[in-house]
Order: C-alpha cells, then sequence, then structure tokens
C-alpha cells in the first residue's frame, strides 16, 4: 500500500472478489451494527474500501447518515459507483489517522482492516457512541504463512507478542483512547477460491507476500492449491474478530 492507499488494480481486485462472493450483507459484523443503529443517527466506516460494508447498511437503514472514508481516491471512485442509488451515503477522501470530523460530531464509528487512530474515532464520538472493529485473528490465512514464510506482509497479518492473551492486545489501544471495551467475539471460517488465480488475486490484492510475482510464485501458490485444494477449491482460514466499544 502507498502513501495514497490501495492502487487502482487493488480496488478492482477487492471490488470483484467482493461481488464474487457477496457475503458482506450476511456477516456478524453488519448484524452487531444493524441492532445498534436507530433512526437520526450519523455512523462513519473508517477504511470504506469499495463501500460494499455501508451499501448492505444504508439498504436497510434509510433514516441514517452515513460517511464512507478511505485514503485511495480509486476505492472512493468504486464506492460513490456502488453506491449511487442510496442518497444518504456520502464519500470522502481522507485520513483514519487524522479525521475530518469535528468532535463529538458521530454516533457510529466502524472499521474494518482499515488504518486507524483509536484517539481520533474517540475524539468524533459522541458521549455514549459506539465503535465497532472488525480485525484479523491470528490464525488468519496461516496457509499463507506456511507457504511464504518469511516473505510474509507482516502489517496484513495478526502476530501477537503473547498468543494467549492476543484479545488484550488488540484491545489495547482501544482501551489507551478512553474506550469502554463492551465485548470482542472471534469467528473462524474457511475462505474458498474457485482456483489458483482466485488465491493469486486475493494475495496480490492485500497484499499478503512482499514482492509476489505471479509467474515466479506460481509453483508456491500450486504446491498450496495441492495440499489445501479439494472439490470445492482452494480452502484456506479466515479467523476474524468483532470488538464493540463505547464512548462513555
Amino acid at each position: 500500500m502507498t502513501s495514497k492507499g490501495d492502487t487502482k488494480r487493488q480496488a478492482l481486485l477487492r471490488d470483484k472478489a467482493i461481488k464474487h462472493d457477496r457475503r458482506e450483507g450476511q456477516n456478524p459484523y453488519t448484524k452487531i451494527i444493524l441492532s445498534n443503529l436507530c433512526q437520526g443517527m450519523k455512523l462513519l466506516d473508517i477504511g470504506c474500501g469499495t463501500g460494499h460494508i455501508l451499501q448492505a447498511l444504508a439498504s436497510t437503514c434509510a433514516g441514517i447518515q452515513f460517511f464512507g472514508l478511505d485514503i485511495s481516491d480509486a476505492m472512493i471512485q468504486i464506492a460513490k459507483s456502488n453506491n449511487s442509488s442510496s442518497p444518504n451515503v456520502l464519500f470522502i477522501r481522507g485520513d483514519g489517522m487524522a479525521l475530518p470530523f469535528s468532535g463529538l460530531s458521530l454516533d457510529v464509528v466502524i472499521n474494518r482492516l482499515a488504518e486507524y487512530s483509536p484517539h481520533e474515532a474517540y475524539r468524533a464520538l459522541q458521549q455514549g457512541g459506539y465503535f465497532f472493529e472488525y480485525g484479523l485473528g491470528p490464525d488468519a490465512d496461516r496457509e499463507i504463512k506456511e507457504f511464504f514464510g518469511n516473505r510474509i506482509e507482516v502489517e496484513s497479518f495478526c502476530i501477537p507478542r503473547v498468543m494467549d492473551k492476543w484479545k488484550e492486545e488488540v484491545c489495547r489501544g482501544l482501551a489507551d483512547a478512553g474506550f469502554t471495551i463492551e465485548g470482542i467475539e472471534d469467528y473462524r471460517e474457511q475462505e474458498r477460491f474457485r482456483d489458483e488465480e482466485a488465491l493469486m488475486d486475493t494475495i496480490e490484492m492485500v497484499p499478503l507476500v512482499k514482492d509476489f510475482d505471479r509467474s515466479k510464485d506460481r509453483d508456491i501458490v500450486k504446491a498450496l492449491a495441492q495440499q489445501y485444494g479439494g472439490e470445492n477449491g482452494i480452502s484456506t482460514t479466515w479467523h476474524y474478530y468483532i470488538v464493540k466499544a463505547r464512548k462513555q
């Protein structure tokens, strides 16, 4: 990722992958957010990407103002296109480390796998406001770590200092910013790729591997596919957590 966020190619690959999968509106993350929304609220999605989470939320909640923030111009353009029929969704190019919102101006802030400042999220929320974070658990993409070893992009994985205290570690920044942690749950799923090309799309999109080259690294991907492939495609581990925090 550059200082301007994801590239146009990464944005297009992400949009393609989500549209093929179509689970964005049917997962625990969107469900817990929806269960805490009320008419008249203002919600910000930090690192909104291609806008599919806001698309799912806005299709259910017409009486809420949604804001999507992303540092990538390419992501913002695709997000606007995906949400063109939702007048209550506004997209802004901006940095999650310095939110372009005044203090106490938002009711809910959410973040899914994007860089952000817990202190900025806390500042922008009203008293009693909620923060929801979807982050990586330590078992996520363990098959990629197994086959690519020390070539993995460390920032794209959860590598805790103490394994049995990893939940405390991922919540520490929020607690230090002043949030009260109301709960953290983790989930494990099997992520399936229809073929080696789809798997390489994800490795390149995130990115998961340093200096990944589809031609040079094809033999490694083929070996991974042989180890973890089957009739339903190539299976990898998806491990994530959802934190619910509140500004008291």
